[in-house]
């Protein structure tokens, strides 16, 4: 069989895979993706883009787009603990629709309500305007080998049904938590693996909040008598699509035995029609790979690493992945990454995928709390107005802890980092609802807001960045001779902004092609050659 070339071979056409091609051809890297589906989006597993994926965005150019996506920008993001939909409201936690929200100080983008079936065409766009990418759908990996110096690949057409052998410099599977290509490395998963199996209810139904008398929402929890059971999403308010997920099911009834319309009844809290648009069932796990890669193959997204929603990290911290593996394999293929770069994705988006499935397992665990003595939680009578007061306090409290999660979105850092050069200062705290900004090396590099009206965090894009605080900084021209003399791309900005000096504590810092610290000091060091040989691999 005869085979062609190409740099990066990706496996997987979902939002991870997506953002890597697009990452690589942002990159100018010749990649090619192969999707087994034709990519169509009827039913989003995701509908938030957090707000680090939202900088990532911001960085490609496509954040306008996910801003003015289909979902309305006057439609408030409110969270509403209900008994049902009809019934009574236990508690709100407001968020504001996208023309009232305000820019906060830590980031200039802010989490937007997106869903999968918006998203991912809007990546689609953004990786196909790249010249040196390829997206195939309707193509799947059949095998594939690692020789050594190169994968060998082979491809299906699966509507002709014509073969190819495809060989790569890396092969990249995104291919999802049931990853073949993880499978057939034989790469095994760390924790308890399967939390339960939810069952996600999709349906159209036109003036749903205003039959029900409810203010309006996105995101609604029901607890009834039998316990925190469900949330009710509103997905896209123009064409009155809402899901249903039941939390948790016994995973083993027929998706065509299942009482759909009892389960909205229960939800809506009375009878009502609605269109059926689609039903799964799925199963939530908290489970990460051994390892993220072996020889010339690497996984991300939920191929090393799946989370609970609860959160909404998933996706997200796919993203993550996409963003730290772009720039070393493009470090590598354009010959100025060291050979130890590709190793340090596995250093520090492991613990990452550690973190990030702890933290939501246990928001999820928090639900468990709220499983019995609700027996006139729906009462019109005194106990029942008494009981509502005290659960829903409880509730915004506790279960509302997996919304208020900057911290996880913006402050996870690379502390163990081969390729960051620590200093002796201590680890801010890593609280998953608040953040700290920081520019210890390895956490990502604090946003200031510039003069010019600019982010700190537009100046850094496809090679290293040696920001310079104040005009007494020291000179970083020798350190800009060592990054060309190893053939590092390389630039220096100096920024007079004084909150920006305090924010970073340092007179220089140099930034990594993914918005990572990767050094930072008052002066430079002697020997810059091994500077630059630490933070690209070698």
């Amino acid at each position: 069989m005869e085979s062609r070339h190409v740099p990066v071979l990706i496996v997987g056409g979902g939002p991870v895979g997506l953002a890597l091609a697009g990452d690589l051809g942002w990159r100018g890297i010749r990649c090619e993706l192969a999707e087994q589906t034709d990519g169509t989006i009827a039913t989003p597993k995701m509908n938030e883009v957090n707000t680090r994926s939202m900088e990532f965005c911001r960085r490609w150019g496509i954040a306008d787009q996910v801003r003015n996506c289909p979902f309305p920008d006057d439609w408030p993001l409110d969270i509403v603990f209900v008994t049902s939909l009809a019934g009574h409201e236990l508690g709100r936690m407001r968020r504001p629709p996208r023309t009232g929200q305000m820019p906060e100080s830590h980031s200039p983008e802010r989490l937007q309500a997106c869903s999968q079936m918006w998203f991912d065409p809007i990546l689609q766009r953004f990786a196909e305007s790249c010249p040196s990418v390829r997206l195939r759908y309707r193509t799947r990996l059949e095998s594939f080998k690692d020789q050594g110096n190169k994968v060998a690949a082979d491809l299906v057409d699966q509507d002709s049904g014509t073969r190819e052998r495809v060989t790569a410099d890396y092969l990249v599977a995104c291919d999802g938590a049931n990853s073949m290509v993880r499978n057939t490395l034989g790469i095994g998963h760390s924790g308890k693996g399967v939390l339960g199996h939810p069952l996600s209810l999709f349906f159209r139904a036109p003036g749903l909040l205003e039959h029900c008398g409810k203010e309006r929402g996105t995101f609604f929890l029901a607890i009834d008598r039998g316990g925190l059971w469900a949330n009710i999403r509103i997905v896209d308010p123009a064409n009155a699509l809402w899901r249903i997920m039941v939390l948790d099911t016994d995973g083993k009834q027929p998706p065509e035995t299942i009482d759909r319309d009892a389960l909205v009844r229960r939800a809506v809290g009375r009878p009502i029609g609605v269109e059926w648009a689609g039903l799964n069932i799925w199963t939530r796990r908290r489970a990460v790979a051994e390892c993220y890669s072996k020889g010339r193959v690497f996984l991300a997204g939920d191929a090393v690493h799946q989370l609970s929603p609860t959160g909404a990290l998933g996706m997200n911290t796919g993203i993550g992945d996409a963003i730290d593996l772009g720039w070393k394999l493009a470090a590598t293929i354009e010959g100025w990454g060291g050979p130890h770069l590709l190793a340090s994705y596995d250093a520090e988006r492991r613990p990452v995928g550690l973190r990030n499935v702890a933290m939501t397992t246990g928001f999820y665990l928090a639900h468990d709390q709220f499983a019995g003595g609700l027996a006139a939680i729906e009462d019109d009578s005194g106990d029942g107005e008494r009981l509502r007061t005290e659960i829903g306090e409880r509730i915004v409290r506790d279960v509302g802890a997996m919304f208020r999660t900057i911290g996880l979105q913006l402050g996870y850092r690379y502390e163990e980092s081969p390729i960051c050069l620590a200093d002796d200062t201590a680890a801010p705290p890593d609280q998953a609802d608040a953040y700290v900004p920081s520019a210890r090396p390895g956490s990502r590099a604090p946003h200031v807001g510039l003069r010019d009206g600019r982010s700190v965090l537009d100046l850094f894009c496809r090679g290293f960045v040696l920001l310079r605080f104040g005009t007494d900084a020291p000179d970083g021209s020798a350190l800009e001779a060592a990054a060309a003399a190893r053939g590092v791309p390389f630039n220096s900005v100096t920024l007079h902004e004084t909150d920006a000096a305090s924010l970073y504590e340092r007179k220089l810092a140099l930034i990594r092609p993914d918005g990572h610290v990767a050094w930072r000091g008052d002066v430079l060091p002697n020997d810059l050659i091994q500077v630059m040989d630490r933070v690209r691999g070698a």
